[in-house]
């Protein structure tokens, strides 16, 4: 072998090398791909998706199409080639790890937040939808997390209702918080709390805020929660959906209990979070969850308007309604069920 022969040699072999190395390479930055669809309409695992139970339901021949956003995990690492490829393709996205997880945030920590997202868009999905239906929905105060390790642990559970404290009504989450920090740290605090629609009394004792040594605390978190006469049950499982879920659970339980249905045979998708009164919010992965619904066959697909700048250069051949409120939805999946109506329905534009 000539020197010149060796040479070469060499240096396509560190060549190979640099580039494996550089290939393997984690970079900081997380991919949005498309990911499946499953139909709330439909079922799971041998019972239905959405069950409500004190109505009358209707189920449509149709589909309600959850859409979803394959994002690369915390705890997995993306290589230069995923992340050229990502940027080549038009369904999918890119973006710094930071903004997608901030804070450097665990598995543990993102599992619980997502968690605490879908219980929070079951309950406003469903809150929506009944509303929308004209049927009584009440506003109390409810548990959202426990702290494992905190004086409620075990005790209360996310999704009891707080009716009072130490026997005085607690309509807000504001009159929960003052009752208890009327206490002294370390006293004893009764909850009257509303759990699977039996009413029972929990005692908790308090203990100092980690922040705030003197300002007794119960080692949990509240929020808003809906009650209501007819019972909702939304099987979505968590690493499926989060607040983005919202508007299509909030369309499938509106169309469950309303007479004739509002989708009929046509197969609907969308995304967008949705709060108890039914106003619909921006959601991020729209491109994929459009592209997503696409490759399902759906034919109509729901945007939150503020969306819509995200679908700017988007190719679809399915049809993009743009809405403000679950009302919007219902009123366009009217509209485009009349030819002299149709054209009326608003797009992304």
């Amino acid at each position: 072998m000539t020197r010149q022969t060796w040479t070469a040699a060499v240096s396509a072999l560190l060549f190979v090398l640099a580039a494996a190395v550089v290939a393997m390479t984690p970079v900081p930055y997380v991919t949005y791909a498309p990911g499946q669809t499953y139909d709330l309409l439909g079922s799971a695992n041998g019972r239905p998706i959405v069950e409500v139970d004190g109505l009358d339901v209707y189920r449509d021949p149709g589909g309600i199409l959850l859409t979803t956003v394959n994002i690369t995990r915390p705890d997995v690492p993306v290589g230069l080639p995923e992340l050229l490829y990502a940027h080549g393709v038009p369904d999918r996205e890119v973006f710094p790890r930071e903004f997608v997880y901030p804070g450097r945030s665990t598995a543990g920590e993102i599992q619980a937040r997502e968690s605490q997202e879908l219980t929070t868009s079951r309950a406003d999905a469903s809150a929506a939808a009944l509303r929308a239906a004209k049927i009584e929905v009440t506003q109390i105060p409810m548990v959202q997390s426990v702290n494992a390790s905190g004086p409620a642990a075990n005790k209360l559970i996310p999704g009891d209702f707080v009716l009072a404290v130490d026997g005085v009504d607690t309509p807000t989450t504001e009159s929960v918080r003052a009752a208890v920090e009327d206490r002294a740290v370390g006293a004893p605090v009764t909850f009257t709390i509303l759990r699977d629609r039996i009413v029972s009394a929990v005692t908790v004792e308090t203990t100092g805020s980690k922040t705030q040594a003197r300002v007794p605390v119960w080692g949990g978190t509240l929020g808003m929660g809906y009650s209501y006469d007819p019972r909702v049950t939304i099987n979505v499982d968590q690493g499926v959906a989060g607040s983005s879920a919202g508007l299509m659970m909030a369309l499938a339980v509106y169309d469950l209990i309303t007479p004739g249905g509002i989708v009929g045979a046509r197969v609907v998708a969308g995304t967008g979070a949705i709060d108890g009164g039914g106003t619909v919010h921006e959601v991020g992965g729209v491109r994929q969850k459009l592209a997503g619904a696409q490759n399902a066959g759906a034919e109509i697909f729901f945007v939150p308007a503020e969306n819509c700048v995200d679908l700017a250069t988007a190719t679809t051949s399915v049809r993009v309604v743009s809405v403000r409120t679950l009302q919007d939805a219902i009123n366009a999946l009217i509209a485009l069920g009349n030819p002299a109506t149709e054209s009326q329905v608003e797009g992304c534009s």
